[in-house]
């Protein structure tokens, strides 16, 4: 992932976090949603074909490198967990409208990389419900990821209670990691 797709995507991300509505099932998500092994998780929203891709798709968007994948800290429960609980019943069923055109762009698709850097062409405009279901699925997987305990304190730069402010300081004093929100 180049660094300007990075940051273009953090930022969206960020952006998609103020548009969440709040309702009161967004009590919910202020459990911490912890990752559980895959025999004993119960499915909240997808059913066993639709949780699948979406296992595929976050790791084909955020794989294991020197860190962990996607799917190793949970982004895939936690969407399923959002969605089905946090979700009303109207973004539901727009969730699942764009997710279906996504599928069906997929279709049995082995090389989800080219594919979805594919759909991701300007040239692209017939599949516009299937372009906005990637967009939203990216900016949930990079957000999620970058929430979780593990990489927030293992992989970026952590503070469990803010300490003296310091306005400009060297990439060197935080060893050159990003923080942690």
């Amino acid at each position: 992932m180049k660094r300007r797709e990075l940051i273009k995507l953090v930022t969206i991300a960020t952006g998609g976090t103020l548009v969440i509505p709040l309702s009161s099932n967004l009590l919910v998500a202020c459990k911490q949603v912890e990752k559980q092994n895959e025999l004993d998780y119960a499915l909240q929203f997808f059913n066993d074909e639709g949780f699948s891709l979406i296992k595929n798709l976050v790791d084909t968007i955020l794989p294991r490198t020197d860190s962990p994948s996607a799917t190793d800290v949970g982004v895939h429960q936690m969407i399923d967990t959002i969605v089905g609980k946090v979700y009303t019943k109207e973004q539901q069923q727009n969730f699942t409208k764009r997710f279906s055109s996504l599928k069906s762009y997929l279709g049995n698709s082995k090389n989800y990389t080219e594919s979805l850097q594919e759909l991701l062409n300007p040239s692209e405009e017939n599949n516009k419900l299937a372009q906005e279901a990637l967009l939203d699925l990216k900016q949930q997987t990079v957000l999620y990821y970058l929430n979780t305990k593990e990489i927030s304190t293992t992989y970026l730069n952590y503070l469990p209670v803010p300490g003296k402010y310091k306005a400009c300081i060297s990439l060197e004093e935080v060893d050159g990691k990003a923080w942690a929100l």
